[in-house]
This record gives C-alpha cells, structure tokens and sequence, in this order.
C-alpha cells in the first residue's frame, strides 16, 4: 500500500510539472507568434512583448536583472493560476509541483541561457532533463522561433514539435492574429 502511495504521489508531481512546462510553452508561443508588431499595447507591449522580442535579438540580456526583475512576470501568472486550481481542487501535490514549475520557469529559462548561473543541483537535473538543459533550449533560438517553446524540462518541446502541435493550433486561429 506505501509503494502504491508513493507511485501516485510521483505521478501527481510529474503531471504537475509537464503541466508547467505545457503552460509555459503556450505562453512563451503566444509571446513569440501575437507579440511582434504589438510592443506598443500598454501592459502586454510593455511587460512582456517588448522583453521578448529583445531577448531574440539578444538572448542573454535579461540575464543582468536580478532574480525577482527576471522572474516576476511568471509568477504573475503561476500564482493566481494555482490559487484558482486550489479552489477548484483543493491541495494536491499535483497543483503545488505546478506551482513550483511555474513560478520558476523563467529563472530555468535563464539557467538554460546561462549554465554558470544555475546551483550545482540545477545542472544535475539539467543532465536528465527534469530543467531545461542548454542545448535543448538551443533549439528554440533559430532565426524563426518556431518551435520548442516549452520552458520547465527537455521532456514536452520533441514530443510537441514532432506531431506540428503549434502550426496545428495557429492553423485553427485567424491568421490576423499572427503578424
């Protein structure tokens, strides 16, 4: 009964954490294909287009702000969502490895971009993939911004690209909305 216990709660907390990562990916996807041409709208452009489109022109710049400038947006978001699934839920392991992930995606994002940044122990899981690793995120930082924009783990973004999941969702929006 304890091992059947344990595998359930490994279960929760690794669906939480490709939750994050699948949620990241879709805001990061929004980011990239909605934002260009939109850095004049007065929140969004301000706060998240215009950072975005900067870090493709120069991907390491966000790396100089400090960890709370750097990741307050993600928590922005992460935070009223998990507040709105433990209402919905209640508190499940699930919801707080969601949470987790996150609330810090962007900071994994960052230590994707620059090794040296991350703890010791954030390597060693950047090595099996559970965060970001630099050379799968690498991916994502061709000239077009196409594809792999999941940001928690290596495990969702071949998955995702393989089966064309983000041109099959842009096919089924109004191109309009793509610039």
């Amino acid at each position: 009964m304890i091992m059947l216990s344990l595998i359930a709660l490994v279960i929760q907390l690794i669906f939480g954490w490709l939750l994050a990562d699948f949620l990241s990916g879709v805001l990061h996807w929004a980011e990239d294909r909605f934002g260009p041409g939109r850095e004049h709208w007065p929140v969004l452009g301000r706060l998240i287009f215009t950072p975005n489109l900067l870090h493709h022109s120069d991907p390491t710049l966000f790396l100089s702000a400090g960890f709370v400038e750097r990741n307050w947006t993600t928590w922005a978001v992460a935070v009223p969502l998990a507040a709105l699934l433990f209402w919905l839920f209640g508190s499940h392991p699930w919801i707080w490895a969601a949470l987790v992930g996150g609330a810090f995606a962007n900071e994994i994002h960052a230590w994707a971009h620059r090794k040296t940044l991350a703890p010791s122990w954030a390597r060693w899981l950047q090595g099996r993939g559970v965060i970001q690793s630099p050379a799968h995120h690498a991916v994502h930082h061709v000239p077009e911004y196409r594809r792999s924009y999941c940001i928690v783990t290596d495990w969702l973004n071949p998955v995702l690209d393989r089966i064309g999941f983000w041109t099959r969702i842009e096919s089924q929006l109004p191109q309009r909305w793509f610039r």
